[in-house]
Parts: structure tokens; sequence; C-alpha cells
């Protein structure tokens, strides 16, 4: 049967120590609710920043996924409750929505999104988002495009504005994202974005949430097919 969600993650080799535990946690999710699944280990576009992969990945995903939306997880997020369905964020969802992303966790930065979720609908709209958001990275926005914040940076200035209407917020309690002032606060109630630490630190945190939530199993396994596929596109489900 297809799946209403296509996910996908980007796990280049490099980042396998920490990427294995957020691979092994939404293998778990998507094989729970049916969903199809496939990571990319290559780089895609070869001239800019592995970050902008992630933005390839979900264009070429549009073009040619048969589902209704396509999901891109960073590589260092853990998905907190399986039972909370992507349904769940578009269920009343107005017609004029055509990309989800959480609210970014700075405080000067609340009603910016954060690129470590992104949801994108499949229709005319969802593509043209995608394309405007690549055009500017290698046109008016070139010169921020390999500045930190890369994908929100661009998406922020010269996207956001443009689809303001066109895009809507998941709020931070479902997906919250790492920093030293929000410790305390959780881990969001869908997803935790271990953002802001060194690999070691972001490895032992993921390795500690992913084994709450999954079986030693899961995890081995996806180590497994990591090391058995070094590049190209892997499909899991």
């Amino acid at each position: 049967m297809k799946s209403k969600f296509d996910l996908y993650q980007l796990i280049t080799p490099n980042i396998d120590d920490y990427a294995q535990f957020a691979m092994a946690s939404v293998y778990g999710y998507a094989q729970y609710h049916g969903y199809s699944y496939s990571v990319q280990r290559s780089q895609l576009v070869e001239d800019m920043h592995v970050n902008w992969t992630k933005i390839e990945m979900i264009r070429q995903a549009l073009l040619s996924s048969a589902s209704e939306w396509v999901v891109l997880f960073d590589a260092d997020l853990i998905l907190m409750n399986n039972e909370i369905s992507l349904d769940f964020f578009i269920e009343k969802l107005p017609s004029n929505i055509h990309i989800l992303m959480p609210g970014d966790t700075h405080f000067f930065k609340w009603r910016k999104p954060n690129a470590g979720f992104i949801m994108v609908r499949r229709s005319e709209e969802g593509i043209k988002i995608v394309n405007d958001w690549i055009n500017a990275s290698r046109g008016d926005g070139s010169d921020l495009a390999d500045k930190h914040p890369r994908n929100q940076r661009i998406y922020w200035k010269y996207v956001m504005p443009k689809f303001y209407n066109n895009q809507q917020l998941i709020p931070r309690r479902y997906c919250a994202k790492y920093h030293w002032f929000y410790r305390f606060i959780g881990h969001g109630k869908f997803a935790f974005h271990i953002t802001q630490t060194d690999d070691e630190s972001r490895s032992e945190n993921m390795k500690k949430l992913v084994l709450q939530k999954t079986t030693v199993t899961i995890v081995e396994w996806a180590t497994a097919r990591l090391r058995s596929h070094r590049s190209g596109l892997l499909k899991l489900l």
C-alpha cells in the first residue's frame, strides 16, 4: 500500500557515529506507522556545503514520489513518541499550507522555522517553495549559503517572505531543540533535535535517548546497514 508520507534522512558516512541512533529511531517509527523511509548516503550537491544536499534530496523526492508528503528528519534528531503520527500535524491543516517546520528555539527567532524537521506537501506550491529555496542559495543569497545556519538563513531571508502564508510552524513543545538554557524544559513531545553539541556529546545523548525508546537490536541493525552501504540512496521501507 502506498505510504501517505515518504521519510528521508541524509546520513553521509562521516557522521555515522551519532547518526546511527537517529536512523534507528526513525526506522522504528516509520515501521510502526507503515511509512516509506530512505537514507541518502551521498552528497548530491558537490559544489556546496553538504547541508544543501538535504534540500536537493527533498526536491528530487517531490518529483519522484507518489506520496502526499515528503518528510525530512535531520541526522541528529531522535523521535520521542512513536504514538504521534505525522497525520497529527496535518489533520486540521488549511489547504494553503504546503510546508511545515518547527519553530526555532532561540529567543530572537521564535517565529522563524528550524530546518531539522521538514514536511513538504507534494504539490505545485510545495515544489515551487523548494525550487525557490535552492535557487536563492545560488542566486541572490549565494553570499549567505555557506554561513551557518545555511539552509535556515536562506529560507528566512529569501523564501519565507514570499511564502509566509504557505508555511506553518510546529510548536516547540512537539519538537524541541537542544540548548543549554532549554535543558530543563524537556525533550519535546514528538522529537528532540540535538544541535549545538560536539559529536561525542551528541552521540552519547542520542544513544541514551534512543535506547529508552527502542531496542539494542534495531541500533545494531542500523549500524550494520550503514557500514554496508557507503553511498547512494538506501531505501529501507
